[in-house]
């Protein structure tokens, strides 16, 4: 019989870990056993539905889940996504199906946990509540972690302290791994580690000697390499309990890179072509609005400046307007234009434009032919050095084609790596990220996949893909057993496994 394990670890990317492999034992091992590699993630790189595709073998138009968090936002701790929305649709849903039995640990939000064929633990993210495991009658033998990831928002007086309650909370979930792993019959190990994620936001710039704003001696340089080895380890225990018949499969839904240190203000861009109109029709020099938008530009520029951020992040949350001052709605209104920059994505390279349909007719112009306006707009932006801005421009429907297409913007692109979108009108088209110290770290689209030991398998890197996890466990657990087809979990799961034996 074939058992499988699978580590999630959020955040982790292949261009930072390939270079630190030498120093980390456990990791080397496995990839000098099996395969380790870049996997690109789903559009958009975010952690929910990226996950959300790992866990059902769906793409984000198909499953519909897309909600990002902003952790500028006040209430982002309050953010929650109704689990009915992929309950018994997700891979070791369709173990059970099989009769396979799961360990299923801290899969990012799905929370409560469900009653499968075996065990599963897991905890709240962004909302209050315990950690919980089913079959209830658990919790009496297992003292349960902390589940459902770290959601503190550390300023640079806490960064230590911040990383060290990372590392405790990780080695608190391992421990708990490690004990049903050795305890309880299984088939299927699926455990998820988040913190990487956090490390990355926070710690980013410290680590990367090419942001313009690393300090040259912070006793924070060697986190995020300290952190790997941490991982490293905790890897090593999880694939020693697991023993040596065991597939292990680690996987991370996006990379992580330096977050934009400069926003390229898309609805600026949408306003000079005449495909966007301010809520100020008069002098601009006349409209409290106006002096209100630039003077929240000016002071979070400055605290940028003074290193102050720590200080304009708790100013933020207290204004009334936050988040209408931050994705311009406060200047502009949504209904009234023919294309506005949405807030998907946020502060990132990669974003979208919302067209109006109904604009659209009202103005006798054609839908189509303004996301080619559009498209056209925003391939031929250049920046200060004459470099195009943006790297690709397209209709939703050339990336994804689901069920759930319209929840994407209409237009969807991704800009060279050093440019977030931002949604100011009347700022240059060009303007600084006054926010990159408190959050230096962003999402990429270079994950990670490790496999091993492959035996008689190898890897069909055409296949290494998030929306081919589910597929390839489902593989993994029917080998050896002629004849077995593999269910599909409510839903539709889709999907092709990347092993094949020789």
């Amino acid at each position: 019989m074939s058992r499988i394990v699978v580590i999630g670890i959020d955040g982790m990317d292949w261009r930072v870990l390939e270079p630190l492999l030498p120093s980390l034992p456990n990791l080397r091992a496995l990839a000098v056993s099996g395969f380790a590699g870049p996997m690109d993630s789903i559009f958009p790189p975010d952690s929910i539905p990226s996950w959300i595709s790992i866990f059902t073998g769906l793409d984000p138009s198909e499953h519909g889940i897309l909600e990002s968090i902003d952790y500028f936002k006040k209430g982002a701790r309050q953010f929650s996504v109704d689990t009915g929305r992929f309950r018994g649709k997700t891979f070791w849903d369709a173990a059970s199906a099989m009769g396979k039995r799961s360990i299923v640990v801290n899969p990012l939000l799905a929370y409560p946990p469900w009653d499968v064929k075996g065990i599963m633990a897991s905890g709240p993210v962004f909302i209050s509540g315990e950690a919980e495991i089913r079959p209830e009658s658990l919790r009496g033998r297992y003292r349960l972690p902390p589940l459902g990831g770290i959601v503190d928002f550390p300023e640079k007086r806490e960064l230590s302290s911040f990383a060290e309650k990372s590392k405790a909370e990780t080695r608190d979930i391992v421990d708990f791994t490690v004990k049903l792993l050795d305890n309880e019959p299984w088939d299927l190990a699926f455990v998820t580690l988040l913190t990487l994620d956090r490390i990355f936001h926070f710690f980013w710039r410290y680590h990367d000697p090419a942001d313009p704003t690393h300090p040259r001696r912070s006793a924070h340089g060697d986190t995020v390499r300290e952190f790997h080895r941490f991982l490293d380890e905790c890897v090593g225990r999880i694939v020693r309990s697991a023993g040596p018949d065991a597939t292990v499969l680690i996987i991370s839904d996006h990379g992580h890179g330096m977050r934009p240190t400069l926003h390229f203000n898309v609805n600026r861009l949408l306003l000079e072509n005449g495909l966007l109109a301010s809520r100020i029709k008069g002098p601009k020099i006349l409209s409290p609005r106006y002096h209100i938008d630039r003077a929240k530009d000016a002071a979070l520029e400055t605290l940028h400046r003074l290193d102050l951020e720590d200080l304009s992040y708790r100013v933020a949350r207290m204004l009334p307007w936050t988040r209408k001052l931050k994705k311009g709605d406060f200047l502009t209104e949504r209904t009234g234009n023919i294309a506005t920059a949405s807030a998907f994505g946020g502060n990132n390279p990669f974003g979208g434009i919302d067209v109006s349909k109904e604009r659209c007719a009202k103005e006798v112009r054609d839908y189509e032919r303004v996301r080619e306006t559009i498209i056209a707009l925003l391939l031929d932006a250049r920046d200060d050095r004459g470099e195009r801005v943006f790297l690709w421009a397209r209709r939703r429907e050339e990336i994804y084609n689901g069920p759930h297409i319209d929840k994407f913007p209409d237009v969807l692109y991704e800009m060279a790596a050093r440019y977030g979108t931002s949604w100011s009108l009347y700022r240059p088209l060009v303007t600084v990220n006054p926010r990159h110290r408190k959050i230096s770290g962003g999402h990429r689209t270079t994950g990670v996949l490790m496999v091993g030991p492959l035996g008689d398998r190898t890897v069909r890197r055409e296949h290494v893909s998030p929306l081919n996890v589910a597929a390839t466990v489902l593989d993994v657990l029917s080998s050896g057993e002629p004849g077995e087809e593999l269910p599909r979990a409510a839903g539709g799961m889709r999907g092709t496994s990347f092993l094949e034996r020789h």
